[in-house]
């Protein structure tokens, strides 16, 4: 295998990872997220890593969640993903 596609392969691992613990976040809580992160760091590369961004990720959502919903029209949300500030 080529050292391209392993690292493609890497962050797509990441990425799927990183999204489901996203989710779990918003299921679980982050204290359960936490300690299964804790326990399984030490023998799971990705565990560790997202271990890592943990701290990031649940102060941001309880941050995104402070704030006021603000609906846009279909117009404003292309033009807001053609600038890349939603994905």
């Amino acid at each position: 295998m080529s050292e391209k596609t392993e690292t493609n392969i890497r962050e797509e691992v990441f990425k799927r990872a990183f999204d489901d613990m996203c989710k779990a976040l918003d299921r679980y809580g982050p204290d359960e997220i936490l300690d299964l992160l804790v326990i399984h760091s030490r023998t799971d590369p990705v565990a560790c890593d997202l271990l890592t961004r943990f701290p990031t990720v649940v102060v941001l959502g309880k941050f995104l969640h402070s704030l006021p919903i603000i609906k846009v029209d279909k117009r404003t949300l292309k033009r807001l993903e053609k600038r890349g500030c939603l994905l």
